[in-house]
Protein backbone atom coordinates (compact mmCIF):
# COMPACT_ATOMS: atom_id res chain seq x y z
CA UNK A 1 0.00 0.00 0.00
CA UNK A 2 1.35 2.96 -1.20
CA UNK A 3 0.35 6.75 -1.14
CA UNK A 4 3.28 8.29 -2.55
CA UNK A 5 2.59 11.79 -3.36
CA UNK A 6 -0.79 11.69 -2.10
CA UNK A 7 -2.13 14.79 -0.24
CA UNK A 8 -4.26 13.64 2.58
CA UNK A 9 -5.99 16.45 4.77
CA UNK A 10 -6.81 14.95 8.34
CA UNK A 11 -9.40 17.43 10.40
CA UNK A 12 -8.66 16.70 14.44
CA UNK A 13 -4.86 16.73 13.11
CA UNK A 14 -3.89 17.21 16.60
CA UNK A 15 -5.77 14.69 18.53
CA UNK A 16 -4.83 10.82 18.91
CA UNK A 17 -6.43 9.32 16.18
CA UNK A 18 -5.67 12.28 13.58
CA UNK A 19 -1.73 11.57 14.52
CA UNK A 20 -1.97 7.70 14.17
CA UNK A 21 -3.77 8.42 10.37
CA UNK A 22 -1.25 10.91 9.81
CA UNK A 23 2.08 9.03 11.31
CA UNK A 24 0.23 5.87 9.25
CA UNK A 25 -0.48 8.11 5.81
CA UNK A 26 3.26 9.25 5.84
CA UNK A 27 4.92 6.53 6.61
CA UNK A 28 3.31 5.14 3.24
CA UNK A 29 4.64 8.23 1.62
CA UNK A 30 1.66 10.57 1.42
CA UNK A 31 2.08 14.56 2.55
CA UNK A 32 -0.74 15.24 5.39
CA UNK A 33 -2.25 18.69 5.81
CA UNK A 34 -3.36 18.56 9.73
CA UNK A 35 -6.24 20.44 10.23
CA UNK A 36 -6.86 21.31 14.17
CA UNK A 37 -8.59 24.27 16.18
CA UNK A 38 -5.81 23.60 18.59
CA UNK A 39 -2.56 25.89 17.35
CA UNK A 40 -0.37 23.97 20.08
CA UNK A 41 -1.42 20.42 19.47
CA UNK A 42 -1.33 20.20 15.93
CA UNK A 43 2.46 22.11 15.79
CA UNK A 44 3.45 19.09 17.98
CA UNK A 45 1.68 16.90 15.48
CA UNK A 46 3.03 17.97 12.67
CA UNK A 47 6.65 17.89 13.95
CA UNK A 48 6.25 14.34 15.07
CA UNK A 49 5.52 13.23 12.03
CA UNK A 50 7.96 15.62 9.92
CA UNK A 51 10.85 13.86 12.44
CA UNK A 52 9.66 10.53 11.40
CA UNK A 53 11.30 11.32 7.51
CA UNK A 54 8.54 10.00 5.56
CA UNK A 55 6.08 12.24 3.91
CA UNK A 56 6.08 16.07 4.57
CA UNK A 57 3.21 17.26 6.97
CA UNK A 58 1.44 20.84 7.28
CA UNK A 59 0.08 22.00 10.26
CA UNK A 60 -3.19 24.35 9.80
CA UNK A 61 -5.45 26.06 12.96
CA UNK A 62 -8.85 24.89 11.25
CA UNK A 63 -12.37 25.58 13.13
CA UNK A 64 -14.40 22.87 11.65
CA UNK A 65 -17.54 24.62 11.86
CA UNK A 66 -16.50 27.51 9.89
CA UNK A 67 -16.80 27.87 6.31
CA UNK A 68 -13.86 30.32 5.86
CA UNK A 69 -11.54 28.48 8.02
CA UNK A 70 -12.11 25.15 6.01
CA UNK A 71 -11.62 26.96 3.21
CA UNK A 72 -7.92 28.45 3.72
CA UNK A 73 -7.36 24.89 5.02
CA UNK A 74 -7.84 23.06 1.45
CA UNK A 75 -6.02 26.43 0.04
CA UNK A 76 -3.36 25.91 2.29
CA UNK A 77 -2.86 22.25 1.02
CA UNK A 78 -3.49 22.73 -2.67
CA UNK A 79 -0.98 25.98 -2.43
CA UNK A 80 1.79 23.75 -0.39
CA UNK A 81 1.38 20.13 -1.69
CA UNK A 82 -0.74 20.98 -5.02
CA UNK A 83 -3.80 18.30 -4.86
CA UNK A 84 -6.10 17.43 -2.16
CA UNK A 85 -6.71 13.39 -2.89
CA UNK A 86 -7.84 12.40 0.37
CA UNK A 87 -9.75 13.76 3.22
CA UNK A 88 -10.27 12.09 6.76
CA UNK A 89 -12.88 13.85 8.56
CA UNK A 90 -11.87 12.64 12.00
CA UNK A 91 -12.49 15.99 14.09
CA UNK A 92 -15.13 14.89 16.79
CA UNK A 93 -16.22 13.73 19.29
CA UNK A 94 -18.72 14.22 22.69
CA UNK A 95 -16.70 17.61 23.89
CA UNK A 96 -17.25 16.76 27.22
CA UNK A 97 -21.01 18.06 27.11
CA UNK A 98 -23.27 16.17 29.97
CA UNK A 99 -24.77 13.03 29.06
CA UNK A 100 -28.12 14.50 30.22
CA UNK A 101 -31.65 12.72 29.60
CA UNK A 102 -33.29 14.26 26.74
CA UNK A 103 -35.53 16.91 28.61
CA UNK A 104 -32.67 17.95 30.17
CA UNK A 105 -30.46 18.37 26.83
CA UNK A 106 -29.36 22.51 26.34
CA UNK A 107 -29.77 23.91 23.01
CA UNK A 108 -26.21 24.88 23.30
CA UNK A 109 -24.56 21.34 24.25
CA UNK A 110 -26.45 20.24 21.02
CA UNK A 111 -25.72 22.81 18.87
CA UNK A 112 -21.62 22.15 19.90
CA UNK A 113 -22.05 18.64 19.16
CA UNK A 114 -23.94 18.41 15.94
CA UNK A 115 -22.09 21.52 14.52
CA UNK A 116 -18.21 19.52 14.70
CA UNK A 117 -19.39 16.67 14.25
CA UNK A 118 -21.88 16.74 11.36
CA UNK A 119 -21.21 20.69 10.37
CA UNK A 120 -17.59 19.75 10.22
CA UNK A 121 -17.96 17.22 8.21
CA UNK A 122 -20.22 18.85 5.27
CA UNK A 123 -18.21 21.64 5.39
CA UNK A 124 -14.54 19.77 4.96
CA UNK A 125 -16.06 17.35 2.78
CA UNK A 126 -17.85 20.57 0.34
CA UNK A 127 -14.90 21.54 0.33
CA UNK A 128 -12.73 18.59 -0.87
CA UNK A 129 -15.41 17.67 -3.37
CA UNK A 130 -14.21 20.64 -5.78
CA UNK A 131 -10.72 19.98 -6.10
CA UNK A 132 -11.29 15.81 -6.05
CA UNK A 133 -14.35 16.37 -9.19
CA UNK A 134 -11.88 18.57 -11.02
CA UNK A 135 -8.84 16.02 -10.69
CA UNK A 136 -11.21 13.01 -11.12
CA UNK A 137 -9.90 11.37 -8.23
CA UNK A 138 -11.01 11.38 -4.44
CA UNK A 139 -10.97 9.16 -1.04
CA UNK A 140 -13.02 10.66 1.51
CA UNK A 141 -13.24 8.79 4.67
CA UNK A 142 -15.82 9.90 7.51
CA UNK A 143 -15.42 8.51 11.29
CA UNK A 144 -18.87 7.76 12.74
CA UNK A 145 -19.74 5.33 15.74
CA UNK A 146 -20.53 2.17 16.99
CA UNK A 147 -23.10 4.11 18.86
CA UNK A 148 -24.41 5.13 15.78
CA UNK A 149 -25.37 1.34 14.84
CA UNK A 150 -26.17 0.59 18.53
CA UNK A 151 -27.28 3.11 20.49
CA UNK A 152 -25.33 4.62 23.39
CA UNK A 153 -26.39 4.77 27.02
CA UNK A 154 -23.18 6.05 27.98
CA UNK A 155 -22.73 8.64 25.74
CA UNK A 156 -24.39 11.77 24.87
CA UNK A 157 -27.91 11.67 22.69
CA UNK A 158 -25.93 14.75 20.66
CA UNK A 159 -22.73 12.62 19.52
CA UNK A 160 -25.11 9.66 18.37
CA UNK A 161 -27.39 11.54 16.49
CA UNK A 162 -24.62 13.29 14.67
CA UNK A 163 -22.98 10.31 14.19
CA UNK A 164 -25.83 8.57 12.65
CA UNK A 165 -26.17 11.15 10.80
CA UNK A 166 -22.31 10.60 9.25
CA UNK A 167 -23.55 7.23 7.94
CA UNK A 168 -26.79 8.85 6.01
CA UNK A 169 -24.81 11.70 4.81
CA UNK A 170 -21.25 9.29 3.34
CA UNK A 171 -24.20 7.18 1.37
CA UNK A 172 -25.98 10.02 -0.06
CA UNK A 173 -22.21 11.72 -0.82
CA UNK A 174 -20.48 8.57 -1.88
CA UNK A 175 -23.92 8.02 -4.44
CA UNK A 176 -23.07 11.72 -5.92
CA UNK A 177 -19.04 11.67 -6.56
CA UNK A 178 -19.14 8.47 -7.27
CA UNK A 179 -19.15 9.39 -11.13
CA UNK A 180 -16.30 11.78 -10.55
CA UNK A 181 -13.78 9.20 -9.70
CA UNK A 182 -14.59 9.82 -5.56
CA UNK A 183 -14.79 6.92 -2.85
CA UNK A 184 -16.73 8.20 0.24
CA UNK A 185 -17.03 5.61 2.78
CA UNK A 186 -16.92 5.94 6.76
CA UNK A 187 -15.42 4.23 9.60
CA UNK A 188 -17.10 2.93 13.05
CA UNK A 189 -14.99 2.16 15.74
CA UNK A 190 -15.90 0.07 18.96
CA UNK A 191 -14.90 1.16 22.49
CA UNK A 192 -10.52 2.24 21.43
CA UNK A 193 -7.76 2.15 23.59
CA UNK A 194 -6.66 5.71 22.73
CA UNK A 195 -4.08 7.06 25.93
CA UNK A 196 -6.99 8.95 27.51
CA UNK A 197 -9.16 6.25 27.32
CA UNK A 198 -6.72 3.70 28.60
CA UNK A 199 -5.89 5.41 31.96
CA UNK A 200 -9.74 5.24 32.55
CA UNK A 201 -9.87 1.74 31.44
CA UNK A 202 -7.14 0.78 33.73
CA UNK A 203 -7.98 3.48 36.83
CA UNK A 204 -11.77 3.00 37.11
CA UNK A 205 -12.75 0.05 36.14
CA UNK A 206 -11.66 -3.25 38.55
CA UNK A 207 -10.52 -6.30 36.71
CA UNK A 208 -13.67 -7.88 36.97
CA UNK A 209 -15.65 -4.45 35.50
CA UNK A 210 -13.18 -5.01 32.69
CA UNK A 211 -13.33 -8.91 32.04
CA UNK A 212 -17.48 -8.65 31.71
CA UNK A 213 -17.33 -5.95 29.21
CA UNK A 214 -14.68 -7.91 27.26
CA UNK A 215 -17.07 -11.02 27.38
CA UNK A 216 -19.15 -8.78 25.07
CA UNK A 217 -16.39 -8.57 22.21
CA UNK A 218 -16.32 -11.81 20.64
CA UNK A 219 -12.88 -10.86 19.87
CA UNK A 220 -12.02 -10.40 23.48
CA UNK A 221 -10.27 -7.24 23.01
CA UNK A 222 -10.57 -3.46 22.70
CA UNK A 223 -9.63 -1.97 19.39
CA UNK A 224 -6.55 0.03 19.52
CA UNK A 225 -5.73 3.27 17.29
CA UNK A 226 -3.67 1.42 15.02
CA UNK A 227 -6.59 -0.71 14.42
CA UNK A 228 -8.66 2.12 12.99
CA UNK A 229 -6.08 3.76 11.53
CA UNK A 230 -5.26 0.30 9.41
CA UNK A 231 -9.18 0.63 8.25
CA UNK A 232 -9.28 4.03 7.27
CA UNK A 233 -6.33 3.75 5.13
CA UNK A 234 -7.42 0.95 3.70
CA UNK A 235 -10.41 2.57 2.53
CA UNK A 236 -7.96 5.81 1.15
CA UNK A 237 -6.06 2.99 -0.55
CA UNK A 238 -6.25 1.38 -4.75
CA UNK A 239 -7.14 -1.72 -3.22
CA UNK A 240 -10.53 -0.50 -2.13
CA UNK A 241 -11.32 1.29 -5.24
CA UNK A 242 -14.36 -0.41 -6.01
CA UNK A 243 -15.83 -0.17 -2.47
CA UNK A 244 -17.61 3.26 -1.81
CA UNK A 245 -20.96 4.27 1.03
CA UNK A 246 -19.75 1.54 3.29
CA UNK A 247 -19.73 2.19 6.92
CA UNK A 248 -16.74 -0.15 8.23
CA UNK A 249 -17.09 -1.76 11.63
CA UNK A 250 -14.12 -1.96 13.54
CA UNK A 251 -14.89 -3.43 17.52
CA UNK A 252 -13.85 -6.47 17.74
CA UNK A 253 -17.57 -8.28 16.46
CA UNK A 254 -19.48 -6.19 19.36
CA UNK A 255 -22.01 -4.93 16.39
CA UNK A 256 -21.45 -6.10 12.53
CA UNK A 257 -23.88 -5.05 9.85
Amino acid sequence: MSFKDKCAVITGGGGGFGNTFARALAGQGANVVLADVNADTVEAAAQAVNDLGGGKALPVVCDVTSADSVEATMEAALSRFGSVDILINNAGGSLNVPKDAIDQVSEADWDLVIAVNLKGTFLCTRAAAGPMKKAGYGRIVNLSSITARAGGQLTPVQYVSAKGAIISFTRHVAQELGPHGINVNAVAPGLVLTPRLEGMWMERKTEQERQDYLKNVPLGRLSSPQDIADAVLFLCSDQAKSITGLTLDVNGGMYSA
